[in-house]
């Protein structure tokens, strides 16, 4: 312990600098981490003028990603300090390591919540989509039966007709009539 009060007292303003930003984002994304994994992650969203601050990582300039540039940032410079004489060029390198270290966590993340997708099935979603004749459709007032596959399942749905359509005919979906049946035609 007395040889690390040694070391800071003997130490400049900036590398105490870079050991403060590096050892308290360090902290930061530990915590960040933990929220992240007991399940207290923030998806607030904070705008205001010109400036958009979203603290669930989907923009650039996150509580994530600030967090990721003090890390490369503190650390390359706290790092590097000792091996490099010109403190204007290692400040320099410090600031490119932790814009990439934010460049990356934002991809990163982009990536990961493009993964994330939305596995409620509703009639509206299969507009458009082709199915197959499950129970003949009388054609008019009464219903049949279509089976259509979304995002890799099949569903079963009811279905109406202006004309008859025999069970086994392929026949698209053209749109909604309530919320558990569709209007079809032949495909």
């Amino acid at each position: 312990m007395e040889n690390i009060q040694a070391y800071f007292e003997a130490a400049s303003v900036l590398e105490t600098f870079f050991w403060i930003v590096a050892i308290a984002s360090s902290v930061v994304f530990v915590i960040q981490a933990i929220m992240l994994f007991v399940g207290f992650d923030s998806d607030t969203d904070f705008s205001g003028g010109d400036a958009d601050f979203d603290t669930d990582g989907m923009n650039l300039v996150s509580v994530k990603t600030v967090a990721c540039f003090l890390i490369g940032f503190g650390w390359t410079g706290a790092i590097f300090y000792p091996h490099l004489e010109n403190k204007v060029i290692l400040s320099i390198i410090a600031v490119a390591v932790g814009v990439i270290f934010m460049f990356l966590i934002a991809f990163l993340l982009r990536q990961v919540l493009r993964l994330s997708a939305d596995g409620t099935f509703t009639p509206e979603r299969t507009v458009g989509k082709v199915g197959e004749v499950y129970l003949r459709i009388p054609g008019g007032a009464e219903a049949g039966k279509v089976n259509v596959s979304l995002c890799g399942s099949m569903h079963e749905l009811l279905a109406f007709s202006d004309a008859e359509i025999e069970t086994g005919a392929k026949v698209r979906i053209v749109r909604t009539v309530d919320s558990s049946s569709v209007f079809v035609e032949r495909a």
